[in-house]
């Protein structure tokens, strides 16, 4: 799709591996591993896409479409939703990157496949990304998750921009750039995990998938790129 020449203002940041780093293993995997029967795809369809206010609500939705858990089971996503309240680490750089857009007049938003418990970290962790958001758009919140289109639309609507007129910032091509290019946006590729993303930087080398609108190795870059005031 092309870019008209409106201008940028608003900048959408994925949070995980983008603003914040966390454990190894993420959470769908670890209550997988945890059920046994159980993949990590049909734990995070649960997980990422309901909001919950206590381990024991996360065990109980779990149970309902999957059976019995165990004690042992129950008292490992306890000590899970503990630990991802006090996971998160800001990546050098998120929080200065953030608030420098923000001085520019660019609008913040925040859009992220997440769970309650590590939201909860995530607004310890960088508070000040929080506060500066205008918009935050969250799986647990809205029942849909990347790479469908429905919450980069619920976030450009919060902003009140338009596709064009805004720019996505995401580690991960899949669930981050290529949506955001097919709705129309402009986007920045973090690559920051360059062995997790190397099939799809293949696919853009080869132009077997549309490139991104920039591309940069760290979060620190961001707000020194051209299309902030090139665009």
């Amino acid at each position: 799709m092309t870019h008209s020449n409106r201008g940028v203002k608003a900048a959408i940041f994925d949070i995980g591996a983008t603003l914040i780093t966390g454990p190894p293993v993420a959470p769908n995997k670890v209550i997988a591993g945890l059920m046994k029967d159980v993949t990590a795809a049909e734990v995070s369809s649960v997980i990422m896409t309901n909001e919950f206010c206590s381990p024991e609500e996360v065990c109980y939705a779990l149970e309902k479409p999957y059976g019995q858990m165990s004690q042992e089971c129950k008292n490992g996503v306890c000590e899970l939703w503990e630990a991802q309240a006090c996971a998160p680490v800001e990546i050098d750089g998120a929080t200065e990157t953030v608030l420098a857009l923000k001085a520019k007049g660019i609008r913040i938003g925040l859009l992220s496949d997440i769970w309650s418990p590590y939201y909860d970290g995530v607004c310890k962790a960088i508070p000040a990304i929080v506060e500066a958001a205008d918009a935050v758009v969250l799986s647990f919140r809205e029942g849909e998750r990347k790479p469908s289109h429905l919450n980069f639309i619920s976030a450009l609507t919060k902003l009140g921009v338009d596709a064009d007129e805004s720019v996505m910032i995401g580690d991960t091509y899949t669930h981050d750039i290529a949506p955001a290019l097919e709705l129309g946006m402009h986007a920045v590729w973090v690559v920051a995990r360059p062995d997790r993303e190397a099939e799809d930087i293949m696919k853009v080398i080869k132009r077997e998938a549309p490139p991104p609108t920039a591309s940069v190795a760290r979060i620190s870059e961001v707000a020194n790129l051209d299309i902030w005031t090139t665009v």
